[in-house]
């Protein structure tokens, strides 16, 4: 990046990239996401809730979780593979793609993997891989799937602890308990009254807090904030294609094929 373009390389690297970038990732976490996918589906869980009182709303969080919790464990009790069931899927998808590797032994568990017009490392010992896909998933790669399967060992044998249906369930052990409701809590004599609301000036707000360049019309959609137009007729960045000089001769290009 930096020989193709110095002053991009500069602005990329304005944006700390060691938050963004799998490449920075620290292998520990076992983990390749680097989204907020997981907070977004809760804020959309949480969706009809938020607008009610804190109690209430947390109220429907806690019974939403515990019903959660054991739905879980039950899906996870009628599934017969040691690994979990969305871990298998990446898993056969790493299997089929591990036809087209050709492994080559350079000792006992040490290997150079011919992947198309690529080659890589792979070390079964120490679980490393020169892509490093299986040191931040832990799932086994393509590259060491053929090593794997060079040696006649299961590629389920090398998935972490983490994926397995046993630590999934461990996992999933606990349970919410259930809370009676204000009807049945002990009485105490002294009273206690609520805190005073202060109620501000105009509509209480619901929305959440859009990004700048967001179309507050269209939320699924960003602008063009940024983005260098161009003449869909003669592709210069000078002008549209209503004060393109090629506009009349476009014109009579498509009169005459019509003709």
């Amino acid at each position: 990046m930096e020989v193709l373009s110095p002053l991009t390389t500069q602005s990329f690297k304005a944006y700390d990239p060691t938050k963004l970038c799998r490449c920075f990732i620290q292998t520990h976490t076992k983990c390749e996401v680097i989204v907020s996918n997981m907070a977004e589906t809760f804020n959309g869980h949480i969706l009809n809730v938020r607008t009610k009182h804190l109690i209430f709303m947390m109220e429907d969080i806690r019974t939403a979780l515990m019903q959660r919790i054991v739905q879980k464990r039950q899906q996870m009790e009628v599934s017969h593979h040691i690994i979990c069931p969305k871990i298998q899927a990446k898993l056969e998808k790493e299997k089929e793609e591990a036809a087209n590797c050709a492994a080559m032994p350079s000792s006992l568990m040490v290997f150079q993997v011919n992947h198309r017009l690529d080659s890589m490392t792979v070390d079964l010992i120490s679980t490393t891989c020169t892509r490093r896909k299986w040191e931040l998933t832990r799932v086994p790669c393509c590259h060491s799937v053929a090593c794997m399967f060079f040696l006649h060992h299961a590629p389920e044998d090398y998935v972490c602890e983490y994926y397995k249906k046993e630590t999934y369930m461990k996992i999933y052990s606990g349970c919410i308990s259930p809370c009676l409701s204000e009807r049945h809590w002990p009485r105490k004599e002294a009273e206690l009254d609520p805190p005073p609301i202060k109620i501000g000036p105009g509509r209480p707000r619901k929305n959440r807090r859009k990004d700048p360049h967001e179309d507050p019309k269209k939320p699924d959609k960003l602008t063009k904030h940024g983005l260098q137009m161009r003449c869909s007729i003669c592709k210069s960045t000078q002008h549209n294609k209503r004060k393109c000089p090629d506009k009349d001769k476009k014109y009579n290009l498509k009169c005459f094929k019509s003709t």
